[in-house]
């Protein structure tokens, strides 16, 4: 744990917050590399990324605390206070991106393919955040990798399982994936439904070291955000054949007309 990385006089520098930021400039040089093989403006990226990330610490932020029983709203502007929701962030940061795409009249589908790699990519890097400041930690373990974080109070958790680590190689996993199933994602689209697919694969997963520590139950032994991971798979499944049916359809459609 190493919640602040220095002090600048009054100022404290905090490693979330520092790992948050990478997140971001690493998710959006990817999303920019994604374009530019794709033949789209960089630039679009640059300013999709900003509204994203306007949009989704909105997002991430009113999620965490409505799910917060201890917090009020209060504390809603106060995000050391608690912390975000990555499926509150989620939903705010699309919302932005579909503002955006309509007012430049840039395609989504293709905003959205370009930025999933690059979203995989700064997950992994925001969990080392998680795993720096302490929160986010898993259940007891005797495992030689367990470690102990600060309990909320003046002591520390017995030995317990960095779950954050385990987000991070998973989503380090999920962009190799990405990167594998590019060739194959012909339709619009449907390299982001298979990122939501695979991030609720493996947030749903991670949740069960997490449950009873640092994730509440919800519903019928489930998590709040394993019940979430379910519809972000269902999601990914049905848009990934979703749009390649409808894709396939579109060029038997061309091939009539041109016979």
């Amino acid at each position: 744990m190493r919640p602040t990385l220095f002090r600048l006089g009054p100022l404290e520098v905090r490693s979330y917050g520092v790992m948050l930021v990478l997140a971001f400039v690493a998710g959006t040089l990817w999303a920019m590399r994604e374009a530019r093989r794709r033949g789209l403006a960089p630039e679009r990226m640059i300013d999709g990324g900003l509204a994203a990330l306007a949009g989704g610490l909105i997002g991430a932020r009113i999620v965490f605390v409505a799910l917060d029983p201890y917090l009020t709203w209060r504390d809603l502007p106060f995000v050391w206070r608690g912390g975000l929701s990555f499926h509150g962030g989620l939903i705010g940061g699309l919302g932005a991106v579909a503002l955006y795409a309509r007012a430049t009249r840039t395609a989504l589908a293709a905003m959205l393919d370009c930025g999933a790699p690059g979203m995989a990519l700064g997950y992994a890097v925001a969990r080392i955040g998680c795993f720096l400041n302490g929160c986010c930690y898993g259940g007891p373990s005797d495992l030689p990798w367990a470690t102990r974080f600060s309990d909320g109070g003046a002591g520390l958790t017995p030995p317990s399982h960095p779950a954050q680590l385990y987000a991070s190689a998973g989503s380090l996993v999920i962009f190799g994936l990405l990167l594998l199933r590019r060739p194959g994602a012909r339709a619009g689209g449907q390299l982001f439904a298979a990122y939501l697919g695979l991030y609720g694969v493996l947030r749903f997963v991670v949740e069960f070291w997490r449950k009873g520590y640092t994730a509440q139950v919800l519903w019928d032994g489930l998590t709040q955000a394993q019940v979430a991971s379910l519809g972000l798979m269902a999601l990914g499944v049905i848009g990934w054949f979703g749009l390649k049916g409808l894709a396939r359809r579109a060029g038997r459609s061309s091939l009539d007309e041109r016979g």
